[in-house]
């Protein structure tokens, strides 16, 4: 239903998790590449997602963030991560502007793909 609130609702827990994300991810030493974690309690993007349960919700969220900010497409959050230019402040800056999007009720594209995906190559040739 459309003025249920249960839209509201899950606006609001995916920008609580979100501020889990920042916060396992507050400061340099916290961050990492490479790996989804560490030993020493340091965590990718997507390794700060999982930690709070929140990879399914704001996988797309924090995708068309990293494209905003970055200008770049990219499909997979840890290619992003894993990066070379990648820095601690442009992993928060990319945090901040996904809770940002989020405030603000914006949703993430459907359409995520910028290049046909294998079934779609497939069916161009069938056709």
């Amino acid at each position: 239903m459309p003025f249920d609130g249960t839209e509201y609702q899950a606006r609001d827990n995916a920008i609580r998790k979100l501020d889990q994300v920042i916060e396992l991810l507050s400061s340099s030493e916290r961050w990492c590449k490479g790996a989804l974690y560490r030993l020493n309690k340091q965590r990718c993007i997507l390794g700060a997602l999982q930690a709070v349960g929140a990879t399914t919700e704001l996988r797309r969220p924090v995708l068309e963030a990293i494209c905003q900010v970055t200008g770049r497409p990219y499909r997979h959050i840890e290619t992003f991560n894993d990066a070379r230019a990648t820095t601690h402040p442009l992993v928060m800056q990319v945090l901040y502007r996904t809770r940002e999007n989020l405030s603000l009720g914006h949703r993430p594209a459907t359409t995520a793909r910028t290049r046909p995906g294998l079934w779609e190559r497939v069916k161009q040739f069938v056709a």
